[in-house]
């Protein structure tokens, strides 16, 4: 078995509240910055992305999270993109668009929020949720 062929991890982070959310994505940034991995953050369009960058200067308090926005391919560590695409060969990306990341990697892990801020993000979630498991990955909740 090569590392190719392990299953993608998805990871589902319950959340209740818009404050957890934006904790969540600048906890699992500030993460894979600290190991020094490249790390991917999708959003769905420009609204979302000016949102992403915004909350990672902002969060922490203290200090700031070191990211560029842009779709073009890039080898700085951590990235927001409207691309459904690996721009920055991460192997770890959050994904914050209502419809599943299935694309090419070579992610490893995929981070998705089980969304109960209300009941349609909820329904998303389910469906994101049964892509991945028709895809045969391994989903775990936290």
């Amino acid at each position: 078995m090569t590392l190719s062929d392990l299953p993608i991890r998805v990871v589902f982070f319950q959340v209740k509240d818009p404050a957890a959310k934006l904790q969540k994505i600048v906890e699992t940034a500030q993460t894979h910055f600290e190991k020094n991995e490249p790390f991917l953050i999708v959003v769905e369009d420009s609204k979302a992305l000016s949102f992403v960058d915004e909350l990672l200067w902002k969060l922490p308090a203290t200090s700031f999270l070191p990211h560029v926005a842009t779709d073009d391919p890039t080898t700085e560590r951590v990235v927001i993109t409207k691309q459904k695409q690996n721009i920055n060969n991460a192997k770890a990306v959050f994904n914050l668009c209502p419809t599943p990341l299935l694309i090419e990697g070579p992610f490893r892990i995929i981070y998705e929020f089980e969304d109960l801020t209300s009941s349609a993000k909820k329904q998303l979630s389910n469906a994101r949720f049964d892509a991945y498991k028709q895809a045969h990955c391994l989903i775990e909740a936290r």
